[in-house]
């Protein structure tokens, strides 16, 4: 039999330490955003230096880096080294923004988000306020105050409003991979009120912007504001014979007395011009506007008059002339509100006024196609069931990133700059 024959191997070499690794390891770090966060603050915490952040913001910077928002989320790459590798941010400005490092350069990366827009119907019964009756829905006051804004030429929402009415809205939510990011435009709504109706289809325009008319096309937004102020009561009403609570006898009081905190915006009911901004006796601080000549409107009692709201300028509607005060003759904080047509005065809760407009002839078809559209999906579908109902889901192509590379600055020149590549 033969020997065998024993080969003796160096085992040395497998015991020396490896100096370097293969590949180098990377920590993904999450962060969600707070209130007060800036992105030089946040990459301060996971001990990113000022140069390294400072090379990565000018990376974003041409791609529109926005301000960052509460509940945006970042993930932080960091080598062993404790070195900058990667970040990537996903922001509520419908952005994703990623960016690479390597020892030359930096890229940087914008792409869309996947945002998909839910069509829902929000079917109500008023049984308290309608914010409330909205938010116990499903929907935030974001929605209450467009839908109140839609029918704020017809309806006060302070005062009109009575238990058991009957609201619909449909309106846009927006989502980013599954997580939402707002609401869009309310494209229909209905309000009814016992033997009243109040209807408005949106019709965007050239600029993008939501238009809202009624079943036969006329803009739901009239010649003047229902009111020109939110508040909690009407204090005084328009009469011929009320008994002066300072004054203590009967005199005319021809307009309407809203009673709000002092501080509340007041805003002009309709387009005007400034003929009187000032003292005016029993009146206190007044701003009187007047109207193309034939309405004229009275602001009264005012704690404060809006520098825009100066003699001889020009208003729009909706804009703030003043705020609530109790200036004058008066016994607590409220606005006097009143209003002339040909010169005599007039209750400016019971006039009515037309529609500024309607849609453009060139439009019709178009406006009948969409009125058809919204007017099915809030008479069929849902019909009865109270509740916020989603009735489709849009989701739009993918767009390509957009991409900005910039090279890196040596460390001899230490000023933390980038440049353009």
């Amino acid at each position: 039999m033969p020997e065998s024959t024993v080969t003796q191997i160096d085992t040395s070499q497998f015991e020396k330490p490896v100096e370097k690794p293969l590949t180098q390891s990377i920590s993904k770090l999450p962060y969600v955003v707070k209130t007060g966060d800036t992105f030089y603050g946040i990459l301060n915490q996971f001990e990113i230096s000022g140069r390294g952040a400072n090379e990565v913001f000018l990376s974003l910077k041409p791609l529109g880096l926005p301000a960052l928002y509460p509940g945006d989320s970042l993930v932080i790459g960091k080598d062993s080294t404790g070195e900058l590798k990667s970040l990537e941010l996903l922001s509520r400005s419908k952005y994703r923004y990623q960016v690479t490092c390597s020892d030359s350069s930096i890229r940087a990366e914008r792409s869309s988000l996947a945002v998909s827009t839910h069509i829902c119907l929000l079917n109500g019964v008023l049984e308290t306020s309608l914010s409330e009756q909205i938010y116990q829905l499903g929907a935030s006051d974001a929605i209450t105050a467009r839908f109140a804004d839609i029918f704020a030429w017809d309806i006060n929402f302070f005062l009109d409003p009575r238990k058991g009415d009957t609201f619909q809205i449909l309106f846009e939510k927006k989502f980013a991979e599954g997580r939402f990011i707002g609401y869009g435009d309310i494209l229909a709504a209905r309000y009814s009120s016992g033997q009243k109706e109040f209807l408005a289809y949106g019709l965007r325009d050239s600029d993008g912007r939501v238009r809202y008319y009624d079943g036969s096309g006329k803009s739901v937004q009239k010649q003047f504001l229902k009111a020109p102020l939110s508040y909690s009561r009407i204090s005084s009403g328009f009469t011929h014979k009320r008994k002066h609570p300072i004054l203590g006898y009967y005199r005319p009081h021809l307009g309407i007395d809203y009673a709000a905190p002092t501080g509340t915006p007041v805003y002009a009911a309709a387009d005007g011009r400034v003929v009187f901004s000032g003292r005016k006796g029993d009146y206190g601080n007044m701003v009187i506007l007047s109207h193309g000549g034939v309405y004229e409107t009275y602001y009264g009692h005012l704690h404060r008059i809006a520098s825009s709201a100066r003699t001889g300028n020009r208003v729009r509607q909706g804009e703030m002339i003043g705020t609530v005060g109790s200036t004058g003759l008066s016994t607590g904080p409220h606005l006097d509100y009143r209003m002339k047509r040909h010169g005599s005065f007039v209750n400016p809760s019971t006039i009515i006024m037309p529609s500024n407009s309607s849609v453009e002839t060139a439009r019709l078809e178009e406006f009948k196609g969409l009125k058809q559209s919204f007017s099915v999906m809030l008479n069929l579908r849902f019909p009865g069931r109270l509740g916020l109902h989603i009735l489709d889901v849009e989701t739009p192509v993918s767009e390509e990133p957009e991409v900005n590379l910039v090279n890196r600055v040596s460390e001899s020149r230490g000023d933390g700059g980038a440049t353009d590549s």
